[in-house]
């Protein structure tokens, strides 16, 4: 029986498995069963090695029965073992009773039937696979009980640990603490695989239907900040056309109007088509920036020329066009038509040269005629002219100087001749008024104003030509508004004026 000894001087210490202390032998032991179970797994000949089928096998040596006892020994001694002889011999003896009558022994190491080799080979393999498979276990089982021991009772639990865990696996075919996982994957490895290829497909799949629908949501939302950036631009538009509206009416109304400030929009943004517009062949850009079906803005270009011919606008979105530019072929504005009471009909019509305006034209009381002019000249307002009865005669005429209102001009018994005039002076306070009481085109009366508040002038003197010849007759003085006195230039001008009807 072998023993271990220790080459250590120093005494040892009691052991708590009693007199028989556990050694390093223990492990050996168990390694070296585990190894030789290993071992004991036939390898399988290499079928891709030519011509093993014809390959020289080794012939077993036939031994007679009557082998004396000193040949045996002599085999003994070469190392050839006994039982070995006794099974060559058991082997001639199966081969001579199999009917060889000349007596030549068969080669044993091929097989007139492959298949059947491969069948035999094929109802090993579990064997042999799990007597491996102890084995390995049996070789972790060691590591782990070496580990485990080791760490509760040093190198006595190394040894004890060692063994047992070693025996657990051989006995078995499991590793102490494993989980079972590699065993489910020998006996399914391939389901595993084709399980596992399986999920990665459809994980890749998950992920291509993913990438198309982030493809899709970033291309919407391209779209919607095209949107939002167009809205932006056309509020901005907006933005700049009310401010300089305000500006407008802001400004000195006897200015001359400039030029209107036209939205700048990108083409790339407009709809075009070719259409026939007063019997003419067009091209129609359209802007329909709220996709209401209403365009906004529409610019119509010469199909020929291509030169721009006007641009039509719906300034408050009601679907209806109320502002419409014409341009000539500079490419400036030379006209403008308006709905500025949204009606839908036009109520302002401007003309306009070298960028100035040079007169407007105006429908107060929206029956569809003209009855409002103003006639600018040098930037600046010339005169005004107005249809005040709706006859769609002129009975109204408003002269202005350096910008500031100097005579007012009426036909107020509608003869289609002026027969009142007003005088202004700076300020706008009217301090002369002239009026044709005889209709002969010529004032004959003559009043003067004097006060700060062109709402509430108050007249100071009249004078009266009572006959007609351009002379004064009567001269009236007032107070406060009031007549105080009056002189008389020519007594028989008078008698005459009171004899008449």
């Amino acid at each position: 029986m072998l023993r271990a000894v220790s080459h250590n001087s120093s005494p040892s210490r009691p052991s708590a498995l009693g007199p028989h202390r556990p050694s390093a032998w223990g492990v050996v032991l168990v390694t070296s069963l585990a190894l030789a179970c290993a071992s004991t797994t036939p390898v399988a000949p290499d079928s891709g090695s030519a011509g093993s089928a014809g390959r020289d096998v080794e012939e077993p040596v036939t031994q007679d029965s009557t082998s004396s006892p000193t040949e045996a020994s002599q085999r003994s001694e070469s190392g050839e073992s006994v039982f070995s002889s006794t099974a060559d011999e058991g082997a001639d003896s199966d081969a001579a009773a199999s009917g060889s009558s000349d007596g030549v022994v068969e080669d044993l190491g091929t097989n007139p039937n492959p298949k059947d080799d491969d069948s035999a080979q094929a109802q090993n393999k579990p064997g042999e696979s799990a007597l491996a498979r102890r084995a390995e276990s049996a070789v972790e089982g060691v590591i782990i009980g070496t580990v485990v021991g080791g760490q509760i009772a040093g190198g006595y639990g190394a040894a004890v640990g060692a063994a047992l865990f070693g025996l657990y696996g051989l006995v078995t075919g499991d590793v102490p603490f494993d989980s079972g996982q590699s065993k489910s994957k020998t006996g399914s490895g391939v389901d595993a695989d084709e399980a596992l290829e399986a999920e990665i497909e459809e994980e890749l799949q998950k992920q291509s239907a993913l990438e198309d629908e982030i493809e899709a949501e970033l291309k919407r939302q391209e779209e919607l900040l095209k949107q939002i950036d167009q809205q932006e631009e056309l509020n901005a538009e907006i933005t700049k056309e009310k401010e300089r509206r305000v500006a407008l009416e802001q400004a000195d109304p006897t200015s001359a109007p400039p030029v209107p400030y036209v939205r700048e929009i990108p083409e790339s943004i407009f709809d075009s088509e070719s259409r026939e517009v007063g019997g003419e062949s067009k091209i129609v850009k359209s802007l329909d920036a709220d996709r209401d079906g209403r365009p906004e803005m529409e610019k119509i270009y010469d199909d020929a020329s291509g030169r721009l011919d006007r641009i039509a606008q719906d300034t408050n979105y009601d679907g209806q066009m109320d502002t419409q530019f014409e341009y000539d072929e500079r490419g400036q504005i030379t006209s403008t038509i308006e709905d500025t009471d949204h009606d839908g009909t036009p109520d302002r019509w401007a003309s306009f040269e070298n960028g100035v305006g040079t007169r407007v034209e105006v429908d107060r009381d929206n029956d569809g005629v003209r009855d409002g002019f103003q006639v600018y000249e040098g930037n600046s307002i010339a005169y005004e002219e107005y249809d005040d009865d709706g006859d769609g005669v002129i009975n109204r005429r408003v002269e202005y100087a350096n910008r500031a209102r100097a005579v007012e001009k009426e036909d107020r018994d509608a003869d289609g001749s002026i027969d009142f005039w007003t005088y202004f002076e700076s300020g706008g306070r009217p301090v002369r008024i002239e009026k044709d009481t005889k209709q002969d085109g010529k004032p004959d009366v003559w009043e003067y104003y004097e006060g700060t508040d062109p709402g509430s002038m108050l007249i100071v003197r009249k004078e009266e030509d009572l006959n007609g010849d351009g002379e004064v007759d009567v001269t009236s003085y007032y107070e406060n508004g009031r007549l105080s006195r009056k002189e008389i230039q020519n007594a028989e001008a008078l008698n005459q004026s009171k004899q008449q009807p």
